[in-house]
């Protein structure tokens, strides 16, 4: 094969794969934005609501427990402090989200993704390996937020910023829904704004940084008094 030939050869392999490059993208992409919009419901209409008839929390048990675990006991009862649990239960309950839960989502929600498949089955293995990515990020990042441990990611602004987001969402539960894929939030208007209070918050668990050195010394202060009191009631 001479070069001009080899030259041929190697452009008609490009052109066939540019497409197929711009479709996984676009396929990523959309998967983003459905899997964003559908935390966001779940999240806000299931999670920290009951408006589903009696008969059918009845007949589904689990729609009613995870509703329980979420709103009554991991936001009101639990993680009254964001980055602190004293109690050996309640700190890890409803901090992942187990496999288990995980493939019953999967059967539950199979009418909503399945004709992804019957459009196109490249699309379809995109969207459900972007969905378990979603998942064992949620429960990844999600514990990270509440017990803070020294991880490769902990200060990447990406996840800084969803931590700052997920924060908000425990000071105000009717807003900022999305915990991993922050779109949705964005679509619906439902974005928290932090106050002063917040804001302080934020310094002291170390998700905004200080501007100068003398916030930086008051941030140091309140750390090591919060630290002190945690310990004295532990």
């Amino acid at each position: 094969m001479n070069a001009a030939d080899k030259f041929l050869q190697r452009v008609s392999h490009q052109e066939i794969m540019m497409p197929d490059m711009l479709a996984g993208l676009g396929w990523i992409a959309f998967s983003y934005m459905y899997i964003s919009i559908g935390e966001h419901q779940i999240h806000k209409r299931l999670m920290h609501s009951r408006p589903l008839p009696a008969r059918v929390y009845r007949a589904f048990p689990y729609v009613l427990d995870a509703f329980e675990a979420h709103a009554i006991r991991h936001h009101a009862r639990w993680y009254k402090e964001f980055d602190y649990e004293p109690d050996e239960i309640g700190r890890e309950e409803n901090l992942p989200i187990p496999l288990k839960e995980t493939v019953l989502m999967l059967v539950a929600a199979f009418p909503l993704w399945a004709p992804i498949f019957w459009v196109s089955i490249y699309g379809g293995g995109i969207f459900l390996a972007t969905a378990l990515a979603h998942n064992r990020l949620w429960s990844m990042f999600h514990r990270q937020m509440h017990i803070p441990r020294n991880v490769f990611y902990q200060d990447w602004a990406f996840f800084r910023f969803l931590a700052i987001n997920h924060f908000l969402h425990h000071q105000d539960t009717r807003r900022n829904h999305n915990v991993v894929f922050p779109f949705a939030d964005f679509l619906f208007r439902t974005r928290a704004k932090p106050t002063r209070a917040d804001l302080r918050e934020l310094l002291r668990l170390g998700y905004i940084t200080p501007r100068s050195g003398a916030i930086r010394a008051r941030v140091e202060q309140w750390r090591k008094a919060i630290d002190l009191q945690r310990a004295q009631t532990a």
